[in-house]
């Protein structure tokens, strides 16, 4: 009886975590704009639910977990160039820096010997009563 309880509670909290997924406050796309023969723009954009915030790739230590991009096998840093605000967050106890909206990073890329550019953006969303978990979604473009 305790073994079907817990497939029944196991099932149900894996359902839930589908759907939060599914129905994420933060919607991102991406572009890939050529600049010249070697050097592409990839843009990042997400569009954040109303009463939801996304976190700054610079927000304090402690804090919520920053939003973060990794293009091929290295972390690098995007150009935010969305307008954010700074401050104290009751939830984390420390200064934060977020989103609200929208949020746009920018981040120039040489084409090197490879054909196509991966990656991944990782990202925390609070509405100040809850956070959902940190969550990565995947880019891929061909050069």
């Amino acid at each position: 009886m305790k073994f079907n309880i817990l497939i029944v509670l196991l099932f149900f909290f894996t359902a839930s975590s589908v759907i939060a997924q599914k129905e994420s406050p933060v919607k991102w796309s991406f572009e890939f704009k050529k600049l010249n023969d070697t050097d592409y723009e990839i843009l990042a954009s997400a569009g954040i639910k109303k009463g939801w915030t996304l976190y700054s790739q610079f927000t304090e230590d402690n804090g919520p977990v920053p939003t973060s991009f990794v293009v091929g096998d290295k972390e690098v840093k995007f150009v935010e160039k969305s307008k954010t605000t700074t401050e104290f967050d009751p939830l984390f106890e420390v200064n934060v820096i977020k989103f609200k909206d929208e949020a746009i990073f920018s981040y120039i890329i040489k084409k090197e010997n490879a054909e196509s550019c991966k990656g991944y953006v990782t990202f925390m969303t609070c509405d100040g009563a809850k956070c959902l978990p940190p969550t990565d979604v995947e880019f891929d473009f061909k050069f």
